[in-house]
């Protein structure tokens, strides 16, 4: 059978291709390689033997002919995690991509087309549900999911059409679960609740296996069907499982629910008008309150029946987690915490790692397991309403207060990390350096960079970094390190360091907790903001990472001299630095910069 699947290079898709390859199928996998576990899943499927096409399922002139000769389509790309994107970005992907496919697949004469949609369609649904509840999708994931579903099903007169609502799926090559198994495994896990509450994930052996069959069942056509995994299981027992599955004792630490969810709604009511996100929600706290089971009745009808119990799934993933090398670390310290030690007398971290010590090993699939995955740091997020008109306004912003830190060479390979639109990289090209390469997780942002001329990448930080095979003469973070954890942050600091030629710069920059005005606010403003900076702290972090010639220096924001109301800005922001420098004296600070935002410069040692 000849077989092409869209979101092949995805968890569920390229399981699937390599289950169709042992089962001798011709494969052809359309997907993308955005992130590290993408690029890796692109490298076994081809050595399985698949044929993997870099494609969209939103560029319908490149659909067309990848579909040639097949006989079966899944249909499993869609947009579904993707944060502060706009909503026409879910409709064009879950939505047009469905009608680019469909659309293909009927001009190519592909004979059944299995589509896949998810219980999203079901929104908030509680209780036992199954292809008779009423969809009621809340957010724009499902809203677009169902309309697919919709979509789809229009074209059942002309091609044979399957419609798969697919529940949770987990199992090797998943990392949806990875800080699940990571807290419990680490001792860091807490429950909170009676636990009893259900859940009804499916392994996704049972699935690739379940859509096979849809794919050639004579029943199947023109139905909409529900898949399940083989039982629901409450919360307390999905812990005790996973806790098993990584040999460690269950958690046995418990919050009661009642007071969380009071003070998650209080601080819903009272920061969400301040337009400020609140740190606890009660939507966070779904995973403890939430409770359903699935009855795929129609499935079952057609003799689909899941084997996998979740005790055999999780120890199953769990096996595989360890074979990446995602547990298992040191009790749960990776590279670098391993190689810190507590300095005498004091609660602080001093590092036994030194400018010349070979490069810890790095894992490449921590981009996608970053704590911040709304804002994730490998992407630019402040930028004008008009995209085009930040080329000037940043542009002035970067020359400013960032190119005297940068090396006179215009030979230097210059690493601008989250570029966004390519703003930075806009500004080092016009000023004459020829080896400048802008990287960032977010591909709308790259496409503004690649029509104007620059050479960005989508690519994830710590992948691309880990697989740079020559080293870089400067390193450049756009994005705040505000947006990583303390151990998100050790580890990219050293790898910038290791990935640096000698005597190398690495340009940082967050936001300033001493600003008595706007510190706090900014660092509990924003959900993926998991600490804020002073001046010291961020030396420090540089000097405890092995930087030297570490200059700490305030970014200054009022540099577009067009307006002449900078002016006056200016001037007032001059005035309240001068009054917190006094007030900080007064109380034996020695803070000494009280911009909004602070940057840091550092140099890699040469080796003696």
């Amino acid at each position: 059978m000849r077989v092409l699947i869209t979101g092949g290079t995805g968890f569920i898709g390229s399981r699937l291709t390599e289950v169709c390859r042992r089962a001798g199928h011709e494969v052809t996998a359309l997907g993308q390689a955005n992130t590290p576990g993408e690029a890796a899943n692109v490298e076994r499927l081809e050595r399985a033997g698949a044929r993997v096409v870099n494609v969209s399922v939103a560029d319908p002139e490149a659909l067309e002919p990848a579909l040639a000769g097949a006989e079966v389509v899944f249909h499993l790309a869609a947009a579904q995690h993707e944060m502060n994107v706009p909503d026409a970005h879910f409709r064009r992907v879950n939505v047009e991509g469905t009608r680019n496919v469909l659309d293909a697949a009927l001009r190519q004469g592909v004979r059944r087309v299995v589509h896949g949609s998810t219980i999203g369609v079901y929104g908030s649904a509680d209780g036992v549900i199954d292809e008779g509840t009423p969809c009621r999708p809340d957010n724009i994931y499902g809203v677009t999911k169902l309309e697919g579903e919709r979509l789809a099903l229009s074209y059942g007169d002309r091609v044979e059409l399957v419609v798969v609502r697919i529940p949770e799926v987990y199992g090797p090559g998943d990392r949806r679960l990875l800080k699940l198994f990571r807290a419990i495994e680490r001792g860091k896990f807490i429950n909170i609740g009676p636990g009893q509450n259900l859940h009804h994930p499916m392994y996704v052996d049972d699935l690739t296996a379940a859509l096979l069959s849809l794919a050639v069942h004579p029943e199947a056509p023109g139905k909409v069907l529900l898949l399940a995994g083989r039982e629901a299981i409450s919360t307390n027992d999905m812990v005790v499982a996973v806790a098993a599955a990584v040999d460690t004792a269950a958690p046995k630490l418990r919050l009661p629910l009642g007071p969380l969810l009071g003070v998650a709604t209080l601080m819903e009511v009272t920061l969400r008008p301040l337009g400020i996100q609140p740190p606890l929600h009660r939507r966070r706290m779904d995973f403890f309150r939430k409770t359903f089971s699935l009855r795929p009745t129609r499935a079952a009808e057609l003799g689909i029946v899941p084997h996998t119990s979740f005790w055999e799934g999780a120890r199953a993933t769990a096996e595989w987690y360890r074979a990446a090398g995602l547990l298992g670390r040191h009790d749960g310290a990776g590279p670098i915490e391993s190689r810190l030690t507590s300095s005498p007398g004091s609660g602080a971290m001093r590092s036994t790692v030194t400018p010349t010590e070979a490069s810890p090993l790095i894992d490449t699939a921590l981009d996608s397991v970053l704590a911040a995955q709304m804002e994730p740091f490998d992407s630019f997020w402040e930028a004008p309403t008009d995209i085009e008109k930040g080329y000037r306004t940043f542009g002035a912003f970067y020359r400013h207060n960032y190119l005297r830190w940068i090396p006179k060479d215009r030979s230097a390979r210059i690493l601008v990390i989250s570029c966004g639109p390519g703003y930075f990289v806009n500004l080092l090209r016009q000023d004459g350096y020829a080896n400048v390469v802008g990287i960032d997780s977010f591909p709308d942002k790259v496409a503004f960079a690649t029509r104007h001329g620059l050479d960005c990448r989508v690519a994830r930080a710590f992948g691309f970094l880990t697989a740079s095979p020559s080293p870089w003469d400067v390193i450049i973070a756009e994005q705040e390190l505000n947006h990583l954890t303390k151990e998100e942050i050790l580890r990219f600091m050293t790898l910038c360091r290791d990935k640096l030629s000698e005597g190398g710069t690495v340009i940082v920059h967050a936001i300033n907790g001493a600003h008595p005005i706007v510190g706090s606010e900014s660092r509990w403003g924003n959900f993926d903001h998991y600490n804020a900076w002073t001046q010291y702290s961020l030396h420090q972090v540089l000097e405890h990472t092995g930087y030297q010639d570490i200059r700490v220096f305030p970014l200054n924001l009022y540099v577009f001299w067009t307006n002449p109301f900078n002016y006056v800005a200016l001037a007032w922001d001059t005035l309240l630095r001068f009054f917190f420098l006094i007030c900080f004296k007064m109380v034996g600070k020695s803070n000494t910069l009280f911009s909004k935002k602070i940057g840091a410069v550092g140099r890699k040692p040469s080796a003696k």
